[in-house]
């Protein structure tokens, strides 16, 4: 399944994830979970303030279905 994913602030890189565009990343059915995205991306996850998933607010364990939308973002000035 494909999921689009975008990364703000101090989590965007150019190889990774970026905050400009959303990146397409295929994740298998049983490994459709926030959580598995975080590694497969390769992001820190302790540097992960907030998860949305198509815009709501989600966490580490949501599971995802095809063509969802998830955003990563950092602690950021008082977050």
């Amino acid at each position: 399944m494909k999921i689009n994913v975008k990364c703000f602030a101090s989590l965007s890189t150019d190889d990774t994830c970026r905050h400009d565009q959303l990146r397409s990343i295929t994740l298998g059915g049983d490994s459709a979970t926030v959580g598995n995205l975080i590694k497969q991306v390769r992001l820190p996850e302790e540097e992960i303030a907030t998860v949305f998933v198509n815009g709501r607010r989600s966490g580490i364990d949501s599971r995802l279905s095809d063509g969802d939308r998830v955003a990563f973002v950092p602690a950021v000035g008082g977050m």
